[in-house]
């Protein structure tokens, strides 16, 4: 009897050091698990807020290029539009991702900054209209069908990146490099504006 105790309490160390190390590993899973799961709420509410912004943006364009809408209105209304966007992008920057995710949140950024981009040309674009028609008409409708054209754009690859995001679940945190998800590369879109014929002068920039 004396001579076994020695194994058993080898036997006992040995499992409480097993034991610590899955409690270990539980508690960093769950701590993973909520960290995952802040970013994806994070960024589910941050792509409401973008469409929700944008969206009012890309169908008065359509309006007006179809001369059914109001330039003025949308122009009175751009300023709080932008403002909104520049917040959307100044929360999306703010994010703490999870490591596997990190090019994810700075893909999020790069479609608001595209965003940004894109708001200046309506504003340009919608400047050039209100000056009247002649020679700068032109260059009002191509800066607003382009305005459009890449506002469409950033939100269909910033809604494909939260969907990515989402889709993640937590045992994915653990997975090797290679098996992770990766954020989608920065592409330029196929889809025309409805009515819209193709024309050179409006084929997507990627560096926009």
């Amino acid at each position: 009897m004396t001579d076994s105790t020695p194994l058993w309490l080898v036997i006992l160390g040995a499992l409480g050091i097993v034991a610590a190390l899955v409690v270990r590993r539980m508690s960093q899973l769950a701590a993973r698990t909520r960290e995952l799961e802040r970013f994806q709420q994070a960024v589910t509410q941050l792509d409401l807020e973008f469409a929700a912004t944008i969206r009012p943006v890309v169908a008065s364009l359509d309006e007006i290029r179809r001369h059914a809408g109001d330039p003025g209105a949308l122009a009175d209304a751009l300023p709080a539009t932008s403002d909104a966007v520049h917040r959307c992008m100044a929360d999306a920057r703010a994010l703490r991702p999870p490591a596997i995710l990190a090019e994810h949140a700075a893909a999020l950024v790069r479609e608001l900054e595209r965003a940004v981009r894109a708001m200046q040309l309506v504003e340009h674009g919608l400047d050039a209209l209100r000056t009247g028609r002649g020679p700068r008409e032109l260059e009002a409708q191509t800066s607003l069908k382009r305005g459009a054209l890449y506002l469409r754009h950033a939100l269909d690859a910033f809604a494909d990146v939260v969907r990515i995001v989402v889709a993640v679940d937590p045992a994915s945190l653990a997975k090797p490099a290679a098996e992770r998800p990766a954020a989608p590369p920065p592409g330029v879109p196929t889809y025309l504006i409805e009515g819209v014929d193709p024309e050179p002068d409006v084929a997507l920039d990627p560096r926009m």
